[in-house]
């Protein structure tokens, strides 16, 4: 009698976990505003979402091998509960286990600079949720750094309410600049509905606009030493202590320029072409900026648009999010790329989460950052990280 009592419990747990999996899973895949790929995006949110009842289904497994419900062969009963454990570790627990990395970079600056790089933040199906953007904001308040650097990649199927979504970024109190990946720009006004709406109700520009984010695609700015000595606690909005902190430093002058290198999606030979036009440009500014220039891109693969050999060299900082295989490879064989610390080349490793570092080229410096978000399936194999650049 208590073995079927147990069975039947045990069915109805079991039930109840699928039903929330299947149910959930649905209205959020509602929630993400796809036009396309429903079930496609039902299926990587069931696998998401199936993940947090991991440690029931494991305890389930133990309970019902202990009261010999079922046969299981010792070897398979731990390995099991192991797997279950591990994904609810790397859906769940690892997106949260934010870091920080430091790093030393040598570019000719007359005063240091300290900047917080982020990349892929994914924000939408597994990435982006309150408790993840608060920690994140929390974490780039408590630095002192002179300015925030995101190389783009900001979104993975985000909910229609973009800028509702984002509105916590809007606690940053530190400049905040960013460029936009070609992924980015499908969610904008171009990437339309069948009756000509567009995707989103807010475009990522017009939140940009809102959260007092600088996006600086295609154009240049100065970079100037403004936050790094301020507390970590002040915002860069308290126009009371603006006055005072501008004369205690008088050193506020620019000491790099600042450019973005977008991406831009062809969709035809007009658009093709004045992107071309705007890279020529900017390779003009690159060229014959009077300070060193920090380029900011969405994928290290731009460095092939960089004009060749500028001196000084730039330093390109950028996410690896959008390499794939065949890229690597291409890029293996046409350029000559060495990891500063041991010599490694910078596309000679297929795993992501080890591309991350400094790289030296003929044209420029390249940092890689490791990013944050999480896309494709939804478990993460390396934790989140937040780059942090001291530039001499």
């Amino acid at each position: 009698m208590t073995d079927h009592a147990l069975y039947t419990l045990s069915i109805s747990i079991a039930a109840a976990l699928l039903a929330y999996i299947l149910l959930w899973s649905g209205l959020q895949t509602f929630n993400a505003n796809p036009t396309k790929r429903f079930l496609r995006i039902w299926g990587k949110l069931m696998l998401y979402y199936a993940a947090y009842t991991m440690p029931v289904w494991a305890l389930l497994l133990l309970t019902g091998w202990m009261e010999g419900l079922f046969d299981l062969a010792w070897p398979v009963l731990p390995s099991a509960v192991a797997a279950m454990l591990l994904y609810f570790y790397t859906v769940i627990i690892q997106p949260n286990c934010l870091r920080l990395e430091h790093h030393a970079v040598d570019l000719g600056l007359s005063a240091p600079l300290t900047v917080a790089v982020l990349a892929d933040l994914r924000i939408g199906l597994y990435s982006g949720k309150p408790r993840h953007i608060r920690k994140l904001v929390a974490t780039i308040n408590d630095l002192a750094v002179d300015a925030v650097l995101i190389t783009g990649d900001w979104l993975y199927y985000p909910s229609a309410d973009l800028v509702g979504q984002l509105m916590l970024f809007k606690g940053v109190n530190k400049p905040v600049y960013t460029v936009m990946s070609s992924s980015d720009l499908r969610y904008q006004s171009l990437n339309t509905t069948k009756q000509g709406q567009p995707l989103l109700e807010d475009t990522l520009a017009c939140a940009f606009d809102v959260l007092d984010i600088s996006y600086i695609g295609q154009q240049c700015t100065s970079l100037p030493l403004r936050c790094a000595a301020m507390p970590p606690s002040a915002s860069r909005f308290d126009s009371t202590k603006e006055p005072q902190r501008l004369a205690a430093h008088a050193s506020d002058a620019p000491v790099a320029v600042l450019c973005g290198w977008q991406d831009v999606p062809v969709q035809c030979g007009a658009i093709d072409a004045q992107n071309s036009v705007d890279k020529a440009k900017l390779g003009t500014k690159v060229t014959h900026a009077r300070q060193p220039v920090i380029i900011l891109a969405s994928r290290f693969d731009s460095i092939s648009d960089l004009p060749k050999s500028p001196q000084p060299r730039p330093l390109l900082i950028t996410g690896a999010a959008k390499a794939t295989q065949k890229n690597i490879w291409q890029a293996q064989k046409q350029q000559d790329i060495q990891r500063s610390d041991n010599n490694k080349g910078v596309l000679g490793n297929s795993r992501m989460g080890k591309q991350r570092g400094l790289y030296q080229h003929a044209s420029a410096q390249i940092f890689v950052s490791s990013g944050i978000g999480t896309r494709g399936l939804p478990f993460r194999l390396y934790r989140p990280t937040i780059d942090v650049l001291t530039i001499r």
